[in-house]
């Protein structure tokens, strides 16, 4: 099974604290990076409620 995926980049500007902490999630989890941030950004809006109304 062959699966294509579309290409998207995105660039966010961080602070070297945040890039560390980014890098050290991902390795920890042996995850990517874009991972750490798409799961990050569900979880908060899981957390504030954004996800409940939009679904």
């Amino acid at each position: 099974m062959v699966v294509y995926m579309a290409k998207r980049i995105t660039f966010l500007r961080l602070s070297e604290d945040d890039k560390e902490l980014l890098q050290r999630l991902a390795k920890y989890y042996n995850i990517a990076e874009a991972d750490v941030i798409r799961i990050a950004l569900k979880e908060f809006a899981r957390n504030h409620k954004f996800l409940a109304d939009n679904e």
